[in-house]
């Protein structure tokens, strides 16, 4: 594995952190709205690149298993950010981040052990275990909440959503992972675009008045900032699945909360509590981990 290479999940994760410091930042409510804004950003950028480098002979020029793969493992991802919004709309950002989190780590690891025959060395496993424990570190207070309070229907819906969420990404990464050993990066991307906006564009539309309502001239100007910064995140996330394994490129992104927790003390003037800076050193030292287990 190139040593740079195997930096990819870190950069995707970056990336992807900035998009949320902007929704954030200028306090995005339309959660359906922004996939529906990225599709589109999204096949923009991607077509451009296409007529480019005058590649879409090779778009549209492989079998149909490719496609058919592309299809499952991308509508995976659309339903499952799906799930994760309404998930996050009835329990804690932080509870459901953590659940998918973990079960997707948990899946994929078990499905390139037992069907790709792939082996972890002790470091790479302890790694993984740290970035996860990291993130649970992060989330305590919300865990510690969930545990405390007594139990709803929201709470038990937001937790069934977010153990299908982790399973549906882990899926979407394994099936991309063993896909695009026989397809190019920009056309995964672009079908994955395709895709996303044919999920989330009908759900726009039915909600239109309440978002032509609720949406603002500045709002869609930063929804399509974030996009650009996801689109360029995806780019980088097939990258990784076509060079590096699916579980190193899953586990590797799980320290997201490393860069949105930093961009957000340094942008948003947010403090860090001793909790979230504990789960921050947990997660670097999982990330050192795994990279010295190459």
């Amino acid at each position: 594995m190139n040593s740079i290479l195997s930096f990819l999940p870190l950069f995707s994760a970056f990336t992807w952190a900035i998009s949320g410091t902007i929704l954030k930042k200028f306090k995005i409510k339309n959660l359906y709205l922004f996939p529906a804004f990225e599709s589109c950003i999204s096949f923009i950028a991607l077509s451009s690149m296409n007529f480019y480098l005058n590649r879409w002979n090779e778009f549209f020029s492989y079998e149909t298993q490719i496609y058919t793969a592309f299809t499952i493992s991308y509508s995976l991802s659309a339903l499952g950010m799906i799930i994760y919004i309404q998930a996050i709309k009835r329990t804690e950002l932080g509870i459901v981040f953590t659940i998918t989190t973990s079960i997707q780590v948990l899946i994929i690891a078990l499905l390139d052990k037992y069907i790709n025959l792939l082996q972890f060395n002790s470091l790479f496993t302890i790694g993984a275990v740290g970035i996860i424990s990291g993130v649970v570190a992060i989330n305590f207070p919300h865990l510690k909440s969930l545990k405390n309070r007594q139990q709803n229907k929201n709470d038990l819906f937001g937790i069934i959503a977010s153990l299908l969420c982790g399973a549906f990404w882990a899926g979407n990464a394994f099936i991309a992972d063993r896909t695009l050993n026989s397809a190019s990066v920009i056309d995964a991307t672009m079908i994955r675009t395709l895709l996303t906006f044919t999920y989330f564009v009908p759900i726009n539309l039915f909600q239109y008045n309440e978002i032509k309502l609720t949406t603002t001239k500045k709002e869609i100007k930063y929804l399509i900032i974030a996009a650009l910064f996801v689109t360029i995140s995806m780019l980088i996330w097939n990258g990784s699945l076509k060079v590096n394994t699916g579980s190193w490129t899953t586990v590797l992104s799980s320290s997201a909360p490393i860069f949105a927790l930093t961009l957000g003390y340094i942008f948003l003037k947010e403090k860090l509590k001793s909790n979230e800076f504990t789960g921050i050193c947990i997660c670097l030292l999982g990330v050192l981990l795994i990279i010295f287990s190459e």
